[in-house]
């Protein structure tokens, strides 16, 4: 298993994708954090020239909890301070940081398998749900490496654009950070799990997507009106979702808010992992 995990972070390292991914990461990080300047001194100069107008549409404005599409908007405050915590929440909240993470795991998981190279070692493993729980392994040290990543630019993009540096509240930070983090890497073997099952890179990477798209959404609404139907009221799936817990993670969580998003990011990360590897593992290779 050791063997199998040191083979696979070697792969990982060694996978041209995973240095193209970061270099395209860190300039989307640049450019979203170029343009947040733009949209908050348009912010500042509508309040200087009219704040009541703008006060009243503040106020008129009404947004979904979790809308269609892949919305990136920074939470606060007109008059207030853009921090890193503001930007790091619009950015996780929006699953844009998770729309990088999807596409290197497809690309990941399935390298082996398209490349006929899995037909070398498969044969040589007593048990070849290894093969995928190594590859599970590889996939937590990729997430934490890419959020650590997007932190640094993001801290150093702030400093650049906002000629500033504040993190905001620095343990509802830490807080938040670490849960999406796990929310991620649960993101993550979910898509593990789908390019392993359906073992095509293109449906694989479309469903992927389409997961960090909130399309979803559909599937989840239809859901909780059959649920409504039948007598059970305020019921909503998504908020028990790992995609809907990545969009809905307030900016100052609880205790028990952390946990419900552990326990959601952990059930669903396991189940992924204990299916793809069953059906590896039987699956003739």
């Amino acid at each position: 298993m050791l063997n199998c995990i040191k083979m696979d972070l070697y792969r990982m390292f060694r996978m041209r994708s995973f240095y193209v991914i970061w270099i395209i990461l860190i300039a989307a990080t640049i450019f979203t954090t170029a343009m947040s300047v733009v949209d908050y001194n348009m912010v500042q100069e509508e309040i200087r020239q009219d704040p009541q107008a703008f006060e009243e549409n503040a106020d008129a404005e009404v947004e979904e909890p979790v809308n269609l599409g892949m919305t990136v908007t920074l939470p606060t405050q007109p008059g207030e301070k853009v921090t890193v915590f503001d930007q790091v929440y619009a950015n996780l909240c929006g699953k844009f940081i998770a729309l990088f993470l999807v596409i290197f795991t497809i690309l990941f998981s399935t390298a082996d398998i398209s490349s006929g190279y899995i037909k070398n070692i498969g044969g040589q493993m007593r048990n070849r749900g290894n093969l995928v729980l190594s590859k599970a392994t590889v996939l937590f040290f990729y997430t934490v490496l890419t959020m650590l990543l997007y932190l640094i630019v993001q801290t150093v993009a702030q400093v650049v654009f906002f000629h500033s540096l504040d993190f905001g509240a620095v343990k509802d930070f830490a807080a938040y950070f670490m849960t999406q983090t796990m929310l991620h890497y649960a993101l993550a073997l979910i898509c593990m799990a789908v390019s392993i099952i359906i073992r095509n890179n293109v449906c694989s990477m479309t469903l992927a997507i389409l997961l960090c798209m909130n399309v979803l959404v559909i599937v989840y609404s239809a859901i909780d009106k059959a649920v409504g139907r039948i007598g059970v009221k305020d019921f909503a799936l998504i908020r028990y979702t790992v995609t809907g817990k990545i969009s809905l993670l307030s900016m100052a969580p609880t205790d028990h808010e952390c946990m419900t998003a552990l326990i959601i990011a952990i059930s669903f990360g396991a189940a992924a992992v204990i299916l793809s590897s069953q059906i590896f593992r039987k699956r003739d290779i």
